[in-house]
């Protein structure tokens, strides 16, 4: 008994004695102090692109394992961006005041290695159109940086091309030939030491691809259909007509893929998977099945969200009841009950009807009817009781086409204004009664190459429209004298550019935005009234200069009218400041610089006006994309007084009328 006891307290004693180790360490524990580079010769590459590679900075405390981790990380950066004789070392120092390791990264870059020659193999058999188009828009070529990304994008694309043109086995050739070594995938060597003695050799490499499954051209063969748990017995017609292929045709891995997305389309089809059935090698087919697994037909959905219109953040709640099969076809009807709320004055509630025909003449064409009645109010003195339709056909034109989306609106509202006008005799306001009609017939341009929806790290987004209004109404006017309507164009551009340079780790994002709109009136008729309100343009809030409320900027009279010709842009620089592992992997960190300004019309644009504004935000990735809050200055103003025009003049004043706080769902742009 005695030496159980004497056991027992032993392993108490040994427990206490590691757990105050435990501490001891614990206490002991150094802090990551400053990351610095060092480099020796040549400097390619900027600190902050470095420093997102690394993992020690978004630890806390030093670890000399990711320390040794983040030297591999650079070594591989520089040796997949064509540094292949680069050299990385480390040196650190202890602040024992601070009790900080500062960590010091040395780096000799020595030469950037050019590729020589990039040599393709395996394509002697392949047709010298699908050559041409092969050797067109090259990603690598003789005399450019070697860049393994490059290398990948390459190989992608070339096979992209042969399994868009029949040449359903084609891949690259993984297996090493008995016979010749040489034979194999894709090899990158440097030249021999003795050559690169030459100088047309030095610091030089050669890419060679070779390709396999490149002797035979197949064509698609039956396609079978498989529908799962169809117990609204959808058609098998509906699924055939947005197939983009037919039996016969060249074997197209992109008609594939295309018909896929064309069932996205149909809000009945959960998922729709094209694959490969069956492969006859003797007839050279590829027989293929289509796999559709089906949504519920009746759905009821509500709804709480945060939206911008004309600049202003609205609180939405809505009720939506959908039946995603309406009379067969594919086609969906939508019945949309919603409230939105941005102050007591402006507000309002809709109701709205929406039939989607997902065919029209062809697959590549959707039509969608939507017309609305809405309430709302505008401001204290300005309500509104509207009807406004809408008809929607969309084009789908091509990927490999600049647009490669179009869509045509026409439009036709009605609206009644209640106006509480101030009578300048009696004082009192009185209440009047206006109504409009306006009608668009618009068509937009979309090119739309970005790699996300709600967060691009790279690509382009550009979308070109053009409307006139009033043309209907017009030949309205002929039988009804009372009618007023507008008659204008309106032009408009919304570009934006995304560049990663985080070296593709989508955790540093360069972002820039760039709007451009005008609004030019014509004609001379009592019938004809100054475009309204809700067709102008805005500037300030969350989407716009974010120095600025909502609809309080603009060399305008009256802001909140709105004005006729727009210039607005803005640059923005997205940072992930923790690692992936980390609970707050979903934040970033926003610095952004707003510029431009509304004007009444085009002849009154001045340079000087361009106003500005700077700040920074937060953004927390979510399912349904980012929520954001910004904090803007307007670091330059053009309204402002002489003396108080940029931010710095008067400090005092910064927090009092220079600075507007913004929420959203969504980034700017």
């Amino acid at each position: 008994m005695k030496n159980f006891t004497a056991n027992i307290l032993c392993c108490v004693f040994c427990f206490l004695a590691i757990f105050s180790d435990g501490l001891t360490a614990q206490e002991k524990r150094i802090e990551t102090g400053d990351i610095n580079f060092k480099f020796r010769q040549t400097e390619s590459f900027s600190d902050a692109a470095l420093l997102d590679i690394l993992l020690i900075p978004r630890e806390k405390y030093f670890n000399r394992i990711n320390l040794e981790e983040d030297m591999q990380r650079l070594n591989k950066f520089y040796f997949d961006n064509g540094f292949f004789d680069v050299v990385v070392d480390t040196a650190t120092s202890v602040n024992k005041d601070d009790n900080e390791v500062n960590v010091t990264f040395i780096i000799i870059e020595n030469a950037r290695y050019i590729v020589k020659e990039f040599r393709l193999q395996g394509l002697d058999k392949v047709p010298d159109n699908i050559k041409n188009e092969i050797n067109s828009n090259r990603l690598v070529s003789a005399g450019t940086p070697y860049n393994k990304n490059n290398i990948n994008l390459e190989k992608d694309r070339i096979l992209g091309i042969l399994q868009d043109n029949g040449y359903f086995f084609a891949q690259i050739d993984t297996v090493r030939s008995k016979i010749d070594s040489s034979r194999r995938g894709i090899i990158i060597g440097k030249f021999s030491e003795e050559m690169q003695k030459d100088p047309e050799y030095k610091n030089m490499v050669m890419v060679r691809m070779r390709f396999i499954g490149t002797q035979d051209v197949y064509r698609f063969g039956s396609i079978r259909f498989n529908i799962e748990k169809n117990d609204y017995d959808i058609s098998q017609k509906v699924i055939a007509r947005e197939i983009a292929f037919k039996e016969g045709d060249i074997f197209s891995k992109s008609k594939m893929i295309e018909s896929e997305r064309n069932f996205t389309k149909l809000a009945i089809i959960s998922l729709g998977r094209v694959l490969p059935d069956s492969v006859i090698t003797e007839t050279r087919t590829v027989n293929t099945v289509v796999n559709i697994e089906l949504n519920n037909k009746y759905e009821v959905t509500p709804g709480i969200y945060t939206s911008y219109q004309s600049n202003r953040l609205f609180l939405g709640a809505n009720l939506e009841y959908k039946d995603k099969d309406f009379f067969g076809g594919g086609r969906t009807l939508s019945v949309t009950a919603e409230a939105l709320y941005n102050s007591r004055y402006i507000n309002g509630v809709s109701l709205e009807f929406t039939l989607f025909q997902p065919f029209l003449f062809n697959n590549n064409i959707t039509a969608t009817l939507t017309p609305k009645i809405a309430y709302f109010s505008l401001n204290e003195d300005v309500q509104a009781i509207a009807s406004q339709n809408l008809l929607r056909l969309s084009y789908y034109i091509s990927d490999h086409t600049f647009y490669s989306n179009a869509f045509s609106d026409v439009t036709f509202d009605y609206l009644k204004l209640s106006l509480n006008l101030l009578d300048t005799a009696s004082g009192i306001k009185q209440e009047e009664k206006l109504y409009f009609v306006n009608s668009v017939l618009g068509l937009t341009l979309v090119h739309n190459n970005t790699n996300s929806l709600f967060n691009p790290s790279k690509g382009f987004y550009h979308s070109l429209t053009g409307e006139t209004a009033g043309n209907i109404p017009k030949l309205i006017s002929l039988f009804n004298k009372s009618l007023f309507y507008s008659q204008y164009f309106k032009l408009n551009t919304v570009n934006s550019f995304y560049f990663d340079i985080s070296g593709e780790r989508q955790a540093s994002i360069v972002a820039t935005h760039f709007e451009l709109g005008d609004i030019i009136e014509y004609g001379v008729n009592e019938n004809i009234v100054p475009v309204q309100s809700l067709y102008k343009f805005f500037m300030g809030g969350g989407n716009s200069l974010r120095g600025w409320r909502a609809q309080t900027g603009g060399i305008l009279d009256n802001p909140e009218d709105g004005g006729k010709f727009l210039i607005e842009g803005s640059l923005e620089w997205r940072r992930k400041p923790f690692p992936d592992r980390s609970i707050l992997a979903p934040v970033w960190g926003v610095l952004f610089l707003d510029y431009g300004n509304v004007w009444e019309s085009d002849k009154q644009f001045r340079f000087d006006q361009i106003a500005l504004a700077t700040g920074f935000g937060i953004r927390y990735d979510t399912f349904v994309g980012p929520v954001r809050i910004d904090l803007g200055f307007k670091l330059y103003d053009p309204l402002a007084d002489e003396g108080n025009k940029w931010l710095w003049q008067q400090p005092s004043n910064i927090f009092k009328n220079k600075f507007a706080v913004n929420f959203g769902l969504g980034n700017a742009f």
